[in-house]
Order: structure tokens, then sequence, then C-alpha cells
């Protein structure tokens, strides 16, 4: 995004700039798919600075331009940006496993409250009788795993540090599980990463 700051560019620029300011599908940039916040990309067409800073227009040149950053302006962690694509399918695919293992056995020890637990092509479900059903499935353009919760909404986690943590709140995705899940059950229910 171009961001102006008074004083920097005329009015005639910043009219200039913002009409050649289009955003453009990421396949069109060579991309494909959807891309993580961090790789989002503006395209600003026909519109560069000269060497003493003012803009000048150049229709043939086109600039990208990224950021580091979530979309709450905070600085995105590198071990999040590094992650391959394979580590990332392995760990979540294995997340999600572990997590259905543990959830199957709650559900069969309190069938009446968590009748369904289904896990299909990195979408799981999880129906939790007195509040409604939660919803994780993995995001792999995003390299996320997204939760929608009856209780707390919806919320994204990236993997860091080895744990699922959403970049806004702070918040582990298995203790956000752990302490929506426990107000409901008639005993503690503490679900880990790994068994």
């Amino acid at each position: 995004m171009l961001v102006f700051k008074r004083g920097l560019l005329s009015a005639a620029s910043r009219r200039l700039a913002k009409s050649s300011i289009r955003r453009l599908p990421i396949s069109s940039l060579g991309f494909s798919g959807f891309q993580h916040p961090s790789k989002f990309r503006t395209v600003v067409r026909g519109l560069a600075m000269s060497s003493s800073g003012d803009p000048t227009h150049n229709s043939n040149q086109a600039v990208k331009t990224s950021s580091g950053s979530s979309t709450d302006g905070n600085e995105i962690p590198q071990e999040v940006l590094n992650l391959s694509s394979d580590e990332y399918h392995t760990r979540s695919d294995q997340f999600l496993e572990t997590l259905q293992d543990q959830l199957e056995q709650v559900s069969d020890s309190y069938p009446q409250l968590i009748p369904d637990v289904e896990l299909t092509q990195g979408v799981m479900t999880l129906t939790v009788a007195t509040v409604g059903t939660y919803v994780l499935n993995k995001q792999p353009p995003n390299k996320q795993i997204w939760l929608s919760s009856p209780v707390s909404g919806p919320n994204r986690f990236d993997l860091y540090r080895h744990r699922w943590v959403s970049l806004r709140n702070g918040q582990d995705l298995l203790q956000l599980l752990n302490q929506e899940l426990n107000a409901v059950m008639p005993e503690p229910v503490e679900l880990q990463a790994d068994q």
C-alpha cells in the first residue's frame, strides 16, 4: 500500500499516484493461489521516484512492494515467514491428527457432550452439544490453521516456536481449546500437541 505523508507529495502527485495503483490478481504477478499476508503485493503502475525523490510518470514500469508485517501492523517472526510448505503440511497434519485422536477419546467418554469429531482433508469439525460446532482447518497458502469457535469466534494460528499461536494476540490454539472445553466438561480436559 502506498502511504502518503503530508508535505512529501503535491496534490497532483497524490492524485497521479492514487490513479496508478491497481490491485492485481496474485496469479498475474507470477504467484499461484493466495499468499500469506506478508507476501501480498501492491503493484504501482506508471509511478516511479526520480533520484531527487519526486514522483515521475512512466507507464512501462511496475513496482512490487511487500510487507513483513501482519494485518494489525505487528512484525511477523522470520520463523513463520521461512516455514517451508512441506514442513507446514507435515506439522499441521500431525497436529490435527493428534488432536482428533485426543478429542475422540473425550467423545468416547462423554458422547452426550461431544457427539461428533471428524477430520477430512485438513478440515476438522468438533460438535460440542452445549455450545455449537468448532471448525479447524488448514490454510496451506497462508501456512496457518484457522479456528472458527462458537465461543471466541474466528482466529488464525501460525506455527511459531513449535506451537500454533495467534500472531494477533499471542493465544496458543491448544490453550484456547482447553479453556473453552473445560468450561463445559464435567472433568478437566488437557489436549496436548504430542501424545
